[in-house]
């Protein structure tokens, strides 16, 4: 037992060390490396690495770092800086998204957590391939991003949801459930208050927070709201990593420089605990079996989201994108890949899909993984936009 569980400490170690430079020789995602290396060494492959305990930990705290780092991404008062009809418009984007996959999904039969994984928007890959590319600074970054930004919150926010119906449906227990989140949100926002107050009268005294210090006291206390909301969230059954995004969402809002905690936490998130979230994905991946029936569904599902996307970003044109520059975030939107893997994993627990519907899902966010951003690329380039936007 001990020998096992060095060698899948090894195993692991080596594709936190190596997956970013095979993903940058083969130009995918390094979240997409992470998840083909857990599943080239687990169950479906290899057999060389099996779930523990102490691995199961390490994922589900890696789990709650990568939402609690995506809610810090969301800058609530840059989006409440924005226009009345520029907030119309990003908002538009996701719920036309939404209503478009929830209509194709009813048509086709497809279950509802399937619509949802259709329609899921995340900032992940959104960012990193704007960051390579040097077009966050832009306005067509700039766009893209607050795009994916609010995309993602209603996307959470869907899921959230939804979990309550698949719960509950429409009982009375849902409308206890829908009444526990919105006191839940009240109170969150009660502590933003608070504490957005309380750093205004003194201003000093949190300075230390973000300044250089043996006792890291801003890590300590981005992890401790972290772990209270997320507990708070599971004592009245919601989700706990939408506690940890709601926590990064009210801790941006609160310390508004935020940058100095992002980077120490990044460090040890997206150099650590967030890789072996992925690797552990893959881990549990079962290989669905692979007949026409299968592959009509991963090859409609991902033509669905790819097709949706791209003709809702036509909104964008609206924020004074041009044509072609609305096609190429469509097609980058496209690769949800975290929200995916977060909607089947939530489908297998509630007991919505099988396993092997969870195993087409997570092929589903690898292949749009791949694709979206290699098609963004081919579409987009940086002198293009570069002059679209002097």
């Amino acid at each position: 037992m001990m020998n096992e569980s060095l060698s899948a400490i090894i195993l692991i170690s080596l594709g936190i060390l190596f997956v970013p430079f095979l993903s940058k020789l083969l130009r995918i995602p390094v979240a997409v490396g992470e998840i083909l290396y857990g599943i080239v060494i687990g169950k479906s492959t290899l057999h060389l690495v099996h779930p523990g305990q102490w691995l199961d930990f390490l994922s589900s705290f890696g789990f709650l770092l990568l939402m609690f780092v995506a809610g810090l991404e969301v800058k609530l008062k840059e989006i409440h800086a924005l226009p009345t009809r520029s907030k119309i418009i990003y908002l538009l984007l996701p719920l036309t998204i939404f209503i478009l996959s929830f209509g194709a999904g009813k048509s086709l039969h497809f279950p509802t957590i399937i619509s949802i994984a259709i329609g899921v928007v995340s900032v992940g890959i959104v960012v990193s391939v704007l960051r390579e590319k040097n077009l966050l600074s832009t306005k067509f970054g700039k766009t893209l991003f607050t795009a994916g930004i609010v995309g993602e919150v209603t996307s959470i926010f869907v899921l959230t949801f939804y979990s309550l119906y698949s719960e509950f449906h429409f009982g009375i227990e849902f409308w206890i459930g829908l009444m526990k989140l919105a006191v839940y949100l009240a109170v969150a926002r009660l502590v933003l208050v608070f504490l957005k107050s309380f750093v205004w009268w003194f201003p000093n005294r949190f300075k230390f927070f973000f300044e250089k210090n043996p006792s890291e006291i801003g890590v300590r206390i981005s992890l401790a709201v972290m772990f209270m909301l997320s507990v708070a969230a599971s004592i009245i059954h919601i989700e706990p990593i939408i506690g940890a995004f709601i926590a990064g969402m009210i801790f941006s809002t609160v310390f508004e420089d935020t940058e100095s905690i992002e980077e120490k936490l990044s460090g040890i998130s997206f150099g650590f605990l967030i890789p072996i979230f992925f690797i552990y994905v893959g881990l549990n991946f079962q290989m669905p079996h692979f007949s026409a029936e299968t592959l009509k569904l991963l090859i409609t599902i991902t033509v669905l989201s790819m097709a949706i996307k791209v003709v809702s970003s036509f909104i964008l044109t609206f924020e004074g994108l041009k044509l072609k520059e609305t096609i190429a975030p469509g097609l980058l939107l496209s690769a949800p890949l975290t929200l995916v893997v977060v909607t089947a994993e939530l489908g297998k627990e509630l007991k919505l899909i099988s396993e092997e519907t969870e195993g087409i899902l997570i092929l589903f966010a690898i292949l749009t993984g791949i694709v979206a951003p290699v098609l963004f690329n081919l579409l987009i380039k940086e002198k293009e936009i570069e002059s679209s936007n002097s």
